[in-house]
């Protein structure tokens, strides 16, 4: 039926949301005998070999997050900016035994450490690497040559004729392989790609703003071209977003054509179970045309207008330099198991907040408000708040003690109950679907998980934890109103003091 019929975003809303019934009435358990390979593997393809003498930056990270100054016009990108930009985004930062299985941890946050989303990159202007297409391996930091030539005019006109990508240096495609997620959260995995694509984008904005290169996110384009272009069947593995990176004085030139990709890739299980939720939702937010794609981008949001009530608590924020840089933060960056009910400073949590509520450049509007229980912030009283990005002060709800409601809403787990404050971001569904189309309902997930990317990285540059969270999604709605009737929950992240900090504190 299309992008259109929103009723399809409706229903697989609908029936994904969990409650406290729906967790125990549950029967799935993980089949660990199918667990997914958390690479994708190209064994007949031509590699070639990314610098490892990275020196990721030292630039603050919150200013890196916040991108707090103008960049300059047309720097050019070698093949070592490419290499730190893309390690930064997904690459591999260590290796763990949990529970006797083998876990390759990420530059970026990933639900359940399942790492669905992968990264193809379409070089054209990049000094030390040939014009072409090409698969990011993350596992060694080797690049999968796919196709040769110039892909930017190919790219540009199925997200109709989008400029950003016709005077890119580079483009970056993420797609996302649904079974990597769906073996463990089933058919409420959409979601979680998604945030994951967002986390891994705020690290690669971060990482191509202390490169000096301008970016943007396009998420209108025709699905079927991108898909040819890489191979893929756009269900099993669909594309989510394009990433313009750098900037050139003149537009590319006519691509090459794109014959069928005939490489083969190494399978991820002995067995791939379909969810029909997914492969749905999946289909009715594909975009066909070029033209569908141009509708989508100019489409006009509807915008609640963001007043200021009463006197929103306000604090300064910490100096960036005052901060961890940003390769040092991403490197350190993990997800925290066990929070110590400490108090963190407001200064800490403001400039957590105004480092990571800014709207990426992009194609679509923004689409999220904040809220938050506050539980252990120092001058602030704990309880229910709403963060106002234009006043950059938080507004009170309610106020107590809702340390134990915090920890129900996120699926009864002590990281919300124990954590300095849980951020909870939320949309109003049926303003993005009806402007959107289905497409809203991907994009809104999308733009959640880049700000709550941004609020790991902050978090983690100020020597903080920080952790995503799911949760009960309609007691969620109803604990922040009435300010958030008609918005539904789209992520969680809590951030605080690690319980070891605590204990030496």
């Amino acid at each position: 039926m299309g992008n259109d019929f929103i009723d399809a975003a409706r229903a697989y809303h609908e029936v994904t949301k969990h409650s406290y019934t729906s967790v125990r009435s549950s029967p799935h358990y993980l089949d660990w005998d199918i667990r997914p390979l958390p690479y994708k593997i190209y064994p007949g393809a031509a590699h070639i070999a990314l610098p490892r003498d990275l020196s990721l930056s030292r630039i603050p990270a919150l200013e890196a997050i916040a991108e707090v100054a103008p960049l300059s016009p047309r720097k050019a990108l070698d093949v070592g900016a490419l290499a730190r930009i893309l390690f930064c985004a997904d690459g591999l930062t260590r290796r763990k035994s949990v529970g006797g299985e083998d876990y390759h941890f990420r530059a970026a946050p990933s639900a359940g450490a399942l790492y669905p989303i992968e990264l193809y990159a379409a070089t054209a202007e990049v000094e030390g690497i040939e014009a072409g297409l090409y698969h990011f391996s993350p596992g060694d930091l080797r690049m999968a040559g796919l196709r040769r030539g110039d892909w930017r005019e190919y790219i540009a006109h199925a997200a109709a004729g989008r400029p950003s990508i016709l005077h890119a240096r580079a483009v970056i495609v993420l797609t996302s392989i649904f079974w990597r997620s769906a073996w463990k959260y089933r058919a409420r995995a959409f979601r979680y790609c998604f945030w994951d694509a967002g986390t891994i984008l705020a690290n690669l904005l971060a990482a191509t703003y202390a490169e000096g290169l301008a970016t943007e996110i396009v998420t209108a384009f025709a699905d079927p071209t991108i898909e040819a272009l890489l191979g893929i069947d756009g269900e099993r593995e669909g594309t989510v977003a394009i990433v313009a990176i750098g900037e050139t004085e003149s537009p590319a030139g006519v691509s090459p054509d794109a014959p069928a990709l005939a490489l083969e890739t190494i399978p991820l299980s002995s067995n791939e179970i379909v969810y029909d939720g997914i492969t749905k939702i999946q289909r009715e937010s594909r975009l066909l045309t070029p033209a569908e794609a141009a509708a989508v981008a100019h489409a006009e949001i509807e915008q609640a207008v963001e007043l200021v009530e009463g006197n929103p608590f306000r604090f300064d924020p910490i100096p960036p330099h005052d901060a961890m840089g940003l390769g040092e933060t991403i490197l350190n960056r993990g997800s925290m198991r066990i929070f110590g009910q400490a108090p963190v400073p407001a200064r800490e949590l403001a400039t957590i907040m105004a480092a990571s509520s800014g709207h990426p450049r992009s194609d679509f509007s923004r689409l999220t408000d904040t809220y938050l229980i506050v539980n252990a912030i120092e001058e602030m009283e704990p309880g229910a708040y709403y963060y106002n990005r234009v006043a950059r002060g938080f507004e009170a709800l309610k106020t107590g003690n809702f340390r134990t409601e915090a920890g129900y809403l996120c699926l009864e787990q002590p990281l919300g109950r124990d954590c300095s404050a849980l951020i909870v971001y939320m949309t109003n569904l049926e303003h993005a679907l009806r402007a959107l189309g289905n497409r809203g309902y991907r994009d809104a997930h999308l733009e959640a998980g880049i700000l709550g990317g941004r609020g790991y990285l902050a978090a983690y540059a100020l020597g903080l934890g920080a952790t995503g969270l799911t949760f009960y999604d309609d007691d969620t709605t109803n604990f922040f109103s009435p300010h958030a009737i008609g918005k539904s929950p789209i992520l969680m992240v809590a951030v605080g003091v690690a319980a070891s900090a605590a204990r030496r504190s």
